[in-house]
Order: C-alpha cells, then sequence, then structure tokens
C-alpha cells in the first residue's frame, strides 16, 4: 500500500471513529426535566409538554435511540445540579440568563419566559417598587431562577421561603392561600396554568411584578461533545423552520 493510500484509509478510519462516538454520546445522554407545565409535565403517566414533544422530535431528527422514555422528571434542585457536574446531561426547561450563561452550553430558544411576583388578590399587597418586597416573605424553589433573581437583586438568602421536591407549585399554591407567604416568585405561564390545574381560581391570584423576561433553553453540561450539542441545534432549527414548532406549540397554548 502507497503512502497517500495508508493516509488515506487512516483518515477514513479516524472520521468513522469520530462519527460513531458522535452517535453514541448523542445516545448517552441524560434527559432530565421537571414538572413546569406547559413546557414540561406528567399527565397519565406519560411525560409532555412543549420542551418534552420538541426534545422526542430533536432525538429523532437527530438520528438517536432515545426517545421520551428515556426522560427522567426529577426535582428542580436535583436536576439542576446534576447538569452542572455530569457529562453529557440535558436539563430542561431552563431559563438562560446573563448568571448562568458560562454554566453551560444552551440548545434553543424554546420559547419566552416571564417571571413574576404572584399574590393572593384577597391580601391587597402593593408593591410600588422592588424594594418594597423586602418586608415580605416571598417562598422559591431551590436553584430556581425565581430565587437567582432576587439574590442578584440583593434579597437575603435567609429571608425566602425556600422549597424543593417533586410538587413545589402546588405547595408554593397553598402557602399563598394559606398566608404561610406573602409572595411567590416564579414563572409565569407555569404558575397559572397550574393554579388551574390544581382547581383554583386564576382570578384570585395577580402579578404584582415581573422580575424578569427572558428565553427557555436546554441547558447542556459544558463538558458534553460539541458535535452532540450541534445535532441537537440543528435538529430544533429544521423543526422551527419546517413549521413542526408551530403544530407542537397549538397542542399547549390556548
Amino acid at each position: 500500500m502507497n503512502r497517500l493510500a495508508t493516509v488515506s484509509l487512516m483518515l477514513a478510519v479516524a472520521l468513522f471513529g469520530a462519527a460513531r462516538a458522535s452517535a453514541q454520546s448523542l445516545d448517552e445522554l441524560t434527559l432530565l426535566t421537571e414538572n413546569y407545565p406547559p413546557y414540561n409535565f406528567r399527565k397519565a403517566g406519560e411525560l409532555k409538554g412543549l420542551a418534552v414533544d420538541l426534545m422526542v422530535e430533536m432525538l429523532e431528527r437527530a438520528g438517536s435511540k432515545l426517545g421520551r422514555g428515556n426522560i427522567k422528571l426529577w426535582p428542580w434542585a436535583r436536576g439542576y445540579r446534576q447538569v452542572l457536574r455530569r457529562k453529557g446531561t440535558v436539563l430542561f426547561s431552563t431559563t438562560r440568563t446573563a448568571q448562568r450563561e458560562k454554566l453551560f452550553a444552551w440548545v434553543g430558544p424554546i420559547s419566552p419566559t416571564t417571571i413574576a411576583l404572584i399574590a393572593h388578590r384577597d391580601r391587597r399587597l402593593e408593591i410600588p417598587a422592588l424594594a418594597d418586597a423586602k418586608r415580605f416573605k416571598i417562598g422559591v424553589v431551590i436553584d430556581d431562577v425565581g430565587e437567582q433573581l432576587l439574590l442578584k437583586e440583593g434579597f437575603e438568602l435567609a429571608d425566602l421561603d425556600r422549597v424543593s421536591g417533586s410538587d413545589v407549585t402546588l405547595l408554593s399554591i397553598r402557602k399563598l392561600i394559606m398566608g404561610r407567604i406573602d409572595l411567590w416568585s416564579y414563572e409565569r405561564n407555569v404558575a397559572m396554568w397550574e393554579i388551574r390545574d390544581k382547581g383554583f381560581d386564576p382570578d384570585a391570584f395577580e402579578v404584582l411584578h415581573v422580575l424578569g423576561e427572558a428565553e427557555l433553553y436546554y441547558a447542556v453540561n459544558r463538558d458534553t461533545p460539541g458535535t452532540v450539542i450541534a445535532q441537537l441545534q440543528r435538529a430544533l432549527d429544521e423543526i422551527k423552520k419546517d413549521g413542526t414548532y408551530r403544530t407542537i406549540l397549538e397542542r399547549y397554548v390556548e
């Protein structure tokens, strides 16, 4: 075998190996989500939502063997810490903020998002400025963007009512109703979806202050191969371009 043929063979083997490694990496992703409707949630034993359905479609288009059954529903704080430390982990839906920017690689966006301070109308609270909220007890989910935005604005961690677990939204809603917290710092659409879904009157709650507006993404551990991240992003871009995104969105937006 001459030198040119040898080099060509070595290049072909290397390319095949790289492609194979990339495919294996895609199939070995750990996919984590939380209860965060309408973006990701479990209903009748099946994971659904805008972000879930998008991910299933992305995986199929990228040629992965993974599917809906491979997505794990975890409490947010546990999933957040896992994606920070474990290669090949994807957590969604995650608000992309300046504070989080360098912590993860990002695939998206999934959807716009609004984080707000929510109160029960019967309390008749007023917050002319965000600083006025410091005199109230505010409920947050540990490591959630609602908590992180407050900390960025100078709120003290010790003054926040922090919760974690598998049903933080129901717990927070009940705390608002019972007066155990005055305000709830959370994603507006998710909060109102959960209020309706749990059988409460959405008109009994109000947004008193918008903490921030951003976009939801898939947060990927930074050590995950760039080829895998690129495959997911290309698939999402195709979904948006050919109209499939709109079809999926209409399943969850009234």
